[in-house]
């Protein structure tokens, strides 16, 4: 009895052990713009310091951004991982009903954003975030 009771305890421990938030700081943020006569997010203003966080709860449901002026929740719908680029990409709907993808490279130090509008591509862009820091606990 002892031995499945430690079994038990080892087996909750190992599972609640992984599941870890994410905290990821930003240092700068770029926007670039799509252009349609190259088909890419080419059109890029200034990289400016912005000192930010985001945090990807433990069940990788809810992303929450905080800035000095705002706090920002984004309810994840679709995850998975794109091997081409080495990112996960996640289709969010934010607190207010927009519609986004977040790109998450932890080994580029980047988390870019991206709002792509059909019906009117012009007003599609890109955010992209330097990351100063990320951790888990």
């Amino acid at each position: 009895m002892k031995k499945i009771t430690q079994l038990l305890f080892y087996t909750v421990l190992a599972f609640t052990s992984k599941a870890q938030t994410v905290h990821m700081s930003t240092s700068y943020k770029q926007t670039c713009y799509w252009s349609e006569s190259t088909k890419k997010f080419d059109q890029c203003g200034d990289n400016t310091e912005y000192a930010s966080m985001f945090t990807l709860n433990t069940d990788e449901s809810i992303f929450t951004h905080t800035t000095n002026d705002l706090k920002s929740s984004y309810y994840v719908t679709k995850k998975q991982f794109d091997s081409d680029y080495d990112e996960y990409e996640y289709d969010v709907t934010s607190d207010v009903g927009n519609k986004y993808t977040f790109f998450v490279d932890l080994k580029k130090n980047l988390l870019k954003i991206m709002s792509f509008k059909d019906d009117s591509p012009s007003d599609s862009y890109l955010i992209l975030f330097t990351l100063k820091s990320s951790w888990k606990e």
